[in-house]
């Protein structure tokens, strides 16, 4: 990764922009049909995200490559992808769009923020011993994040109100977990 990584950035996972069958697959009923869906995320990204913010997205981003291309116009920020199960829709576009890259590793360390990355929740990663903290995508209904367990967060946009969540949020969370333990 080239680019310089501000203090304070934007994680989400698993929209499945333009996938009819994700209204079943992660239960979200309160979408009408797909298009709602798309319309819906991508107001409540650019409600919290700003031009100049950086997203990381932790894989399947789009269901084909009209939609991926689609909404990549759309949506506000510098993202970086790392690749999903499902990402070939976003492979075939991604080059037409500079503030969009996929990040070489499927499993990004970053170790300003002591922070690991990748598309599926890992049972064991760097520094998980010393308090590293693992995001991840992929799991819509397993590995609920449960800090009293792991430093492990599951980044799946249904989890978070279909919104990218800023790193200095769950910072916090994590901060006030250690307190809660040092009481």
């Amino acid at each position: 990764m080239n680019k310089e990584i501000p203090k304070d950035f934007y994680i989400t996972s698993d929209t499945w922009f333009g996938r009819p069958q994700i209204l079943q697959i992660a239960n979200r009923r309160s979408f009408q049909n797909i298009d709602e869906m798309n319309a819906e995320l991508i107001k409540r990204w650019n409600k919290r995200v700003k031009m100049t913010d950086v997203v990381f997205h932790l894989g399947n981003f789009a269901w084909d490559p009209t939609t991926a291309r689609k909404i990549l116009k759309k949506l506000n920020g510098t993202i970086f992808f790392v690749r999903g199960s499902q990402d070939n829709a976003l492979e075939e576009v991604i080059n037409e769009f500079p503030r969009a890259s996929f990040l070489q590793d499927s499993i990004t360390e970053l170790l300003d923020f002591d922070l690991v990355l990748s598309h599926y929740p890992l049972a064991i990663w760097n520094g998980k011993d010393s308090g590293t903290i693992h995001m991840h995508g992929h799991a819509v209904y397993s590995h609920k994040t449960n800090l009293q367990l792991e430093k492990r967060f599951n980044m799946c946009t249904d989890f978070w109100d279909y919104t990218p969540v800023n790193y200095l949020t769950l910072k916090d969370f994590i901060d006030a977990e250690k307190n809660k333990e040092n009481l």
